[in-house]
């Protein structure tokens, strides 16, 4: 009987111990996994984009967008006085020259146009270029043109330097 009582306490002992190491491990477990988890919420996806230059970019920022390829146009917005970069160029407004555009809350015969002066610089130059809305202004290395200007006009409202806000697109050649 002493063999038997030996053995059972033994088998005891065993499982004992094992239940102490599984919980070790369960707990260490845990731990890692808690450590490892994100301090926030925003995590993007780790899905990539084809550039057509066969790079290939990734999401990043708040809204989990991708990040511009290195030769697809990219939009700049800018104000006077305010300097716009992206794609290895700066635009800066510095006046404008015409805004005809036709009020919202009247009927024309023609659309109008603004025309804004601005300081272009890219690697190799530094130039002030006049840009006029829809029409594309080609660089030895990009083309950019005026797509937007906001606010939009309205009659018998002068828009003030300080309201408008320029998008420019910018493609590199």
């Amino acid at each position: 009987m002493q063999d038997s009582d030996t053995f059972d306490g033994m088998n005891k002992y065993f499982i004992g111990v094992g239940v102490v190491i599984a919980i070790i491990i369960a707990l260490w477990v845990i731990n890692v996994r808690i450590a490892k988890a994100p301090t926030d919420d925003h995590v993007c996806t780790q899905d990539v984009k084809l550039c057509s230059d066969g790079s290939y970019v990734g999401r990043t920022g708040l809204n989990c967008e991708f990040t511009a390829c290195p030769s697809e146009p990219t939009s700049l917005e800018a104000h006077i006085g305010q300097e716009a970069s992206g794609l290895g160029v700066s635009i800066l407004p510095t006046k404008v020259l015409e805004d005809s555009r036709c009020p919202i809350d009247v009927t024309c015969i023609q659309a109008g146009t603004v025309r804004v002066q601005a300081r272009l610089s890219n690697g190799t130059s530094h130039v002030v270029q006049e840009f006029k809305l829809g029409q594309p202004v080609t660089t030895e290395t990009e083309i950019i043109t005026l797509i937007r200007v906001t606010p939009l006009a309205k009659a018998g409202v002068k828009i003030q330097n300080g309201e408008y806000s320029f998008q420019f697109k910018v493609t590199k050649r």
